[in-house]
């Protein structure tokens, strides 16, 4: 959870309130201030004061509705164990079968040669994405975070043109540090 741009929003309101309120005193003698640099009537700092505490309601709930948008359940990507490469999956492909889903997270399970063709739409937001290398015996974890031992490097999200119109896809690299430095060279190498 985000805490700290609800806390921004928090502190937004309270100064807003805080100086509507401080505007609303009555004071023996006007003094300039960095809003109103000549002394100004009551009744404009009131509305002013009103039209603050309007405008702090309307982007809260602006970026309230947003934030409940902006999340997608998380996907968990199982890989088949020892690949190292590019995994591209291709979404809002025509007789693809439709992405599944497993206790409320969009599973992907990554064919050999790692490419997955989907007749689902692309999902967007935020959400906690999980990989794992995928063996009979069961999975496991591959870090996405960090230096040491990270295993999931590149992931980008793009359009491609097609003759039905341009199809969304995914991209990541699975692999050490190393290998996916001399793998984007390469592939960097082929798109001149």
């Amino acid at each position: 959870m985000a805490v700290l741009p609800w806390a921004a929003i928090g502190l937004l309101a309270l100064t807003t309130v805080y100086s509507g309120v401080v505007s609303f005193k009555a004071r023996g003698h006007e003094t300039p201030s960095w809003l109103f640099p000549h002394a100004a009537r009551r009744v404009d700092r009131i509305g002013v004061g009103v039209f603050s505490v309007l405008a702090v309601i309307g982007l809260s709930a602006w970026f309230a509705l947003g934030a409940q948008h902006s999340q997608r359940p998380s996907s968990r990507f199982l890989i088949s164990d020892g690949y190292v490469g590019w995994v591209r999956i291709e979404f809002a492909v025509a007789d693809a079968p439709a992405m599944s889903a497993e206790q409320n997270q969009y599973v992907f399970r990554i064919p050999v040669d790692g490419v997955l063709r989907t007749s689902s739409a692309e999902r967007y937001g935020w959400g906690k994405d999980e990989y794992f290398y995928s063996f009979e015996r069961g999975l496991k974890r591959l870090s996405s975070e960090g230096a040491a031992g990270r295993m999931i490097w590149g992931k980008i999200n793009g359009e491609q043109g097609g003759a039905r119109g341009p199809r969304p896809y995914e991209e990541f690299f699975v692999g050490t540090e190393q290998q996916f430095k001399e793998m984007a060279g390469m592939k960097t190498e082929q798109s001149k």
